[in-house]
């Protein structure tokens, strides 16, 4: 099960933290961190509804409560393209106005590092 966790602090906040932080629920499959929110992957629906119900509102640092959820699909007719090789000085909004070229864009995150456990 795909969770979104929001409010987290990208520039602060590690894969490897948060797989920490969701490891006492279930088996983390993937976690992947971007500016302000995250993605997590759990093996079991079950852990991943336990982790939801009780890390929704936690601080992971003082202040800042995390919103967890589980993660909703991408709106109909948009695609997700990933692009690498992208040089750790781009930001976001520089790729976004890359392609913003080409037409509407919903969403842009550069992902610097993530975690992938097997």
């Amino acid at each position: 099960m795909k969770i979104f966790v929001g409010n987290v602090d990208g520039a602060d906040t590690t894969p490897e933290e948060l797989a920490a932080l969701f490891a006492p629920y279930g088996t983390v499959m993937s976690c992947a961190v971007m500016k302000q929110f995250a993605f997590v992957h759990m093996r079991e629906n079950a852990g991943a509804l336990r982790a939801i119900e009780a890390l929704h509102g936690h601080e992971l640092r003082p202040g800042r409560a995390l919103v967890v959820e589980m993660s909703r699909p991408r709106p109909l007719n948009t695609w997700k393209i990933f692009v690498g090789n992208v040089s750790a000085a781009c930001t976001s909004q520089e790729l976004r106005s890359l392609f913003e070229r080409r037409g509407r864009v919903i969403e842009c995150d550069v992902v610097k590092g993530g975690m992938y456990v097997g």
